[in-house]
């Protein structure tokens, strides 16, 4: 029986510019114990099914080592195996390999070298792995320990965060240059640089709004990647170290690389808010000045960036409505758009005084009671508005959205009389203030006269005071008003009109 113990250490980086007297160390080792270097070849009649089973439960007692039965017969599939069970932070898993081997070594690096080099976040987010074979050839069980940044729950969590703040940040009209920089300014501006050297993940820095270069590295890979943005994680030196000491990213627009460094665009020590762009997608001759890492492993930055391109200024502000009618206990939406749409600014200012006549969270507006609101979207730098104009009403027992609208008037005499013509005689009964009256712009009833003109098939209606002069009234007639065999107008009548 042959056993192998293989372990590798991912590194860990931090950041040591402007912190003082802060070091950080990154290792990076493989360990071969047990390894006959010799080519052996034969022929073997039987196998010793015992001395193999004793050797496996030896293993299955050491804690934390749980199999789960994956049987391989290749390579590449050992590598999708174990791959699935990274992704998933399984801490301990095993597989069997019923495949043909003679370079242990070479495969226990080749399939830590996939999972290194097939996903950037993974490779980084990982802080150890241990890896055991035992058995014979064609006969195999490799078993996995691993220690990760984050447990899977962390990792979800992570997920749904980015999820949600890209849903915020991000508009679908902008271009790709447009996010990144969103993105960017958001990681910058939300996140401080742990100068206590013990947070290193995406999570720290969403969570406890802390970290280190590697969880600025992490997380903008994550967003930059959600958003559509193909990036990668640059490890590398700063400050004249001989080691691995630093984390930051490439970043793909259009075809051609940038190095980006949100760490140190978001110097020590820390300004809530601050947000610098002095290492903000460049060529990595730029980046060479302070920064060393092994251009051979990594895509080729030589493209010069112009920061202007995502600067797309506000044109105006435009309401989906600009006159709003509710009824008390109503409500309704209003939204405002910044054109043009890919503008970099599209964040808007509402300003109102709502007087207790409405509630309005930027979204939705409800009526709360009788009065009227103007309410301005305002670009964020003042220089454009609209205005909408909300009137809350009492309701009434008229459904103005079920009713017969005569044809609005304008320019009316504050004294105006109406006259209703009906084509039979109206029941005298049924004239009056509760069958047809006249409701001011909040439908609040205002005090008229009505009264039969010379003959009983025409009534006219008379203002106790003077209209005011501006405002919108309504003349209402209910289907109560019937004639004197008893019909009834199949609708409400309802008349806007303006007084001049």
């Amino acid at each position: 029986m042959i056993v192998i113990s293989l372990v590798t250490f991912a590194p860990v980086f931090v950041q040591a510019h402007e912190v003082n007297d802060s070091t950080e160390d990154s290792s990076y080792n493989i360990k071969i114990n047990n390894i006959n270097e010799k080519y052996y070849s034969g022929n073997v009649s039987r196998k010793n099914k015992n001395l193999l089973n004793a050797a496996v439960q030896q293993q299955v007692k050491q804690p934390n080592l749980l199999y789960s039965n994956n049987s391989c017969s290749t390579i590449n599939q050992i590598k999708q195996v174990a791959k699935d069970n990274y992704l998933n932070r399984n801490t301990s898993f095993s597989i069997h390999y019923t495949g043909n081997f003679s370079d242990l070594k070479g495969i226990l690096n080749e399939v830590l070298d996939y999972i290194d080099e097939s996903d950037d976040y993974l490779a980084n987010s990982i802080v150890s792995s241990e890896v055991r074979y035992h058995g014979y050839n064609q006969d195999v069980d490799i078993d996995f320990t691993v220690e990760y940044l984050l447990t899977y729950d962390q990792e979800n969590w992570v997920n749904q965060k980015v999820n949600s703040i890209l849903q915020n940040i991000i508009r679908d009209s902008m271009t790709q240059d447009q996010k990144e920089k969103a993105i960017h300014d958001y990681i910058v501006a939300n996140t401080a640089y742990d100068e206590t050297l013990v947070k290193h993940s995406a999570y720290d820095a969403l969570h406890d709004g802390t970290t280190v270069c590697q969880g600025y590295a992490l997380l903008a890979y994550k967003m930059l990647n959600e958003a559509g943005i193909p990036a990668k994680i640059v490890v590398g030196m700063v400050d004249g170290s001989s080691v691995e000491n630093h984390a930051w990213n490439l970043v793909n627009l259009n075809g051609k690389w940038y190095q980006l460094d949100c760490t140190w665009d978001d110097p020590v020590p820390d300004v809530q808010g601050r947000v610098r762009y002095d290492y903000y997608n460049l060529t990595d001759n730029r980046l060479a000045k302070d920064h060393a890492w092994d251009r051979s492993k990594y895509p080729v930055a030589n493209t010069s960036y112009d920061l202007s391109i995502t600067n797309v200024p506000v044109k105006s502000v435009v309401l989906d409505k600009h006159q709003i009618t509710l009824k008390v206990g109503e409500t309704t939406s209003l939204t405002a758009n910044v054109l043009p749409a890919n503008a970099s600014d599209n964040s808007i200012i509402w300003k109102f005084d709502a007087q207790g006549l409405i509630s309005f969270d930027g979204i939705s507006i409800k009526g709360l009671k009788p009065g009227k609101v103007y309410i301005n979207a305002v670009s964020n730098d003042g220089a454009f508005k609209d205005t909408c104009i909300v009137t809350v009403v009492n309701d009434t027992e008229v459904d103005f959205n079920n009713s017969r609208q005569w044809q609005e008037k304008t320019g009316i005499d504050t004294n105006k009389s109406w006259k209703l013509k009906f084509t039979k005689t109206v029941a005298s009964s049924t004239a009056n203030k509760n069958n047809i009256y006249v409701l001011d712009e909040l439908y609040n009833k205002v005090d008229v006269d009505i009264s039969f003109d010379v003959t009983k098939d025409t009534l006219v209606v008379k203002p106790a005071q003077s209209y005011k002069s501006g405002k919108v009234y309504y003349l209402v007639v209910t289907t109560n008003v019937t004639s004197d065999s008893g019909q009834k107008i199949s609708k409400p009548i309802i008349m806007k009109f303006t007084i001049k």
